[in-house]
């Protein structure tokens, strides 16, 4: 074999370890490259399940928020009835000791008021007589009992009750006197056997029972408020008289009962056409009708 035989064999070694490295290195290649693909695509199907698993925590959690929203509203709902209810028991407890404490004041005043009344219609009225001695005697009686009355608060408050309802009989008295004579001094007369009283506004519609209070309130549209409501037996519709007792007597007119609650009612008061509106103001008493 030639110089140029064994060179040719050289070469042609060389090139078959070449391409053997070549096969070597293209088949380590091919390997790493499976290996890796297999790594991501189970590193995908990780991703997937946990993505699923953060969607459905995720969802819960919202499931879950959702409710307790749900029931945190319901339970400031709760509270703001509960909160309504106690304000209202607590106006309800303020009002009734506001009025026990006006019972007990009218209950100490009550021998002043009766002796201030007397003297007072000694005074306005010549002809009731009769009816001022009994009432004097009346009032000698208070005196004899005020001790053993301001003990007995119960008892007490009957008093007070009592002289208002004689209080109302002077003024029916006096309301019929001085009608009789405005007739008189008018030229006209009333039919014999009756005394009526002059009234405002359209026909009474009094309660079914005899009902007094006084007015709270009074805006400037002529509504008044009263202490007095349903549960005395008030109702929309009713009409009650309307007076003053001090520092005089004297009858204002009548009102109109346009709403009426539990413990109070809202009148208006009625005014005949063409006659002057009279002023109210708290303190003024109100009744079922006027007893003669």
């Amino acid at each position: 074999m030639n110089t140029i035989g064994k060179i040719l064999v050289i070469v042609v070694f060389l090139l078959s370890l070449a391409v053997g490295a070549f096969l070597v290195v293209d088949f380590a290649t091919r390997s790493n490259w499976k290996t890796a693909f297999e790594s991501m695509k189970r590193d995908a199907e990780v991703y997937k399940a946990s993505r699923e698993v953060a969607a459905q925590t995720a969802e819960k959690a919202l499931n879950d928020y959702k409710a307790a929203q749900l029931e945190l509203d319901k339970l400031k709902l709760k509270l703001a009835d509960q909160e309504t209810e106690a304000k209202a028991r607590e106006e309800t407890t303020q009002l009734q000791l506001t009025e026990a404490q006006q019972k007990a004041k009218d209950a100490d005043l009550s021998l002043q008021r009766a002796l201030s009344d007397v003297e007072r219609l000694k005074v306005s009225v010549t002809d009731l007589n009769k009816i001022i001695k009994e009432r004097e005697e009346f009032v000698l009686a208070l005196q004899q009992d005020v001790k053993k009355y301001r003990a007995e608060a119960v008892a007490n408050e009957s008093l007070a009750k009592a002289l208002t309802t004689r209080n109302e009989q002077l003024l029916t008295d006096l309301q019929a006197a001085n009608q009789r004579l405005a007739q008189k001094e008018a030229g006209t007369t009333t039919p014999s056997g009756t005394d009526s009283v002059i009234r405002t506004g359209t026909d009474p519609n009094p309660p079914t029972s005899m009902v007094k209070g006084q007015v709270s309130k009074v805006d400037a549209e002529g509504l008044v408020q009263l202490n007095i409501g349903t549960d005395q037996g008030v109702n929309k519709g009713n009409t009650m008289e309307i007076y003053r007792m001090r520092p005089e007597a004297k009858y204002l007119g009548m009102v109109r009962i346009v709403e009426a609650y539990h413990r109070t009612s809202v009148g208006r008061l009625m005014v005949a056409p063409g006659a002057s509106r009279p002023q109210l103001k708290a303190g003024d008493e109100v009744a079922s009708w006027l007893s003669k």
